[in-house]
């Protein structure tokens, strides 16, 4: 059942008469998912994108490979691109982009299992970034990431 942030999220975006996109990695379409369990959601959540891999980041929201080497897929510069490159240029579209290690493996001593990088490109504000270390197994840091996602996208709307 979706939480009444969800539904606090929509209403808010269509106030401000915007659009959501969504591109995601270690939540893998859970936040799109959780906004489209509302009944009426698609007057605002336009499109989302499931880039897990690297090449689907770069193919599909144009993120450099030079970024993916340099700073890692779970790093600020990466989230703030894939958020770029989903907002594409529409000033009136609003796009979260999530990228981390839900585990069990993946995690090393810089970035542990549980840390997820978060991004919003809002046009009003330009882009916020913010970082997450959650604990849990897989499912509870992705749970967990949903839930950060849907209440960043609200304080950057300022609900």
């Amino acid at each position: 059942m979706p939480s009444k942030h969800v539904e606090r999220l929509l209403q808010r975006c269509r106030e401000l008469n915007l659009k959501l996109r969504t591109a995601e990695s270690c939540t893998a379409g859970a936040v799109a998912a959780e906004i489209a369990s509302v009944s009426g959601a698609s007057d605002v959540l336009d499109r989302g994108w499931i880039t897990y891999s690297n090449q689907a980041k770069m193919d599909e929201l144009g993120v450099s490979s030079s970024l993916l080497e340099k700073y890692g897929a779970v790093s600020e510069p990466v989230v703030k691109a894939m958020a770029i490159g989903g907002a594409g240029s529409d000033e009136h579209c609003i796009c979260i982009a999530i990228s981390g290690i839900a585990g069990p493996d993946g995690g090393t001593d810089e970035k542990p299992v549980g840390t997820v990088w978060m991004a919003v490109s809002y046009p009003e504000q330009g882009i916020q970034t913010k970082k997450f270390l959650f604990d849990g197994e897989r499912a509870q840091i992705q749970a967990q990431a949903v839930d950060a996602a849907i209440s960043f996208l609200l304080h950057v709307l300022k609900t």
